[in-house]
């Protein structure tokens, strides 16, 4: 029996871990150009927000003084709650992807066929006008009056 719950605890903790890897691989690696401050950071937000969840749980169950379990108690369950909402997020947007990807080339070619259009239009020289206003066909100007 305990050979069983040793084995259920560590496929826990492989779901676990793979999980957060995952989360953190798709919000901080792959979302940033290199190794830096910014995937160290959310390396220690993951791990940092799990210890206090680790925390929040040994503290419940031990003599610790009410004003320890009240302390680590918030941020422990609400990171919890948080890893579960971005690992469902991560895995809903994984579903949204590939369609997304797919929208988005067709949409790439057909803007590449289509002709560039000019960010600014380009001035018209005066007195060579489309032929509507006051000096066109139907103005003060016009023969036909």
């Amino acid at each position: 029996m305990a050979i069983v719950f040793v084995l259920i605890a560590l496929l826990v903790v492989a779901v676990l871990v793979t999980g957060n890897w995952y989360v953190w691989r798709r919000l901080f690696r792959d979302t940033t150009k290199g190794p830096g401050a910014v995937r160290r950071a959310g390396a220690a937000v993951i791990v940092g927000g799990w210890a206090l969840t680790v925390a929040t749980f040994v503290v419940s169950r031990s003599d610790a003084p009410f004003r320890l379990k009240q302390v680590l108690a918030w941020p422990g369950y609400l990171w919890l709650a948080l890893a579960l909402y971005l690992l469902l997020a991560v895995l809903a947007g994984e579903l949204v992807r590939p369609v997304l990807r797919r929208i988005l080339e067709r949409r790439a070619r057909t803007s590449q066929a289509a002709e560039p259009v000019p960010a600014r239009p380009e001035p018209i020289p005066a007195g060579q006008g489309t032929g509507r206003g006051p000096s066109g066909p139907g103005g003060p100007g016009d023969a036909t009056d």
